[in-house]
């Protein structure tokens, strides 16, 4: 699977979401930095700290909120 790039209503990329190991999926922003991860054995999403943030895939709502310079 590729990379899916989330946009915001502009057109803009704001970040992209990539299939790890495992089934796995990974936020960056645009610049590559690692937002969070998605686990969906455990339907949980985690920041980039390893703290869960809530239930069910919650990454484009984390690539959204991360300060777009």
């Amino acid at each position: 699977m590729a990379d899916k790039i989330v946009k915001d209503s502009s057109g803009q990329e704001l970040g992209k979401i990539r299939l790890m190991e495992f089934g796995k999926l990974k936020a960056y922003d645009r610049l590559e930095t690692e937002l969070g991860t998605y686990d969906p054995a455990t339907d949980k999403t985690y920041d980039r700290m390893g703290l869960e943030i809530g239930t069910g895939n919650q990454l484009e709502f984390l690539i959204a909120q991360s300060p777009q310079l």
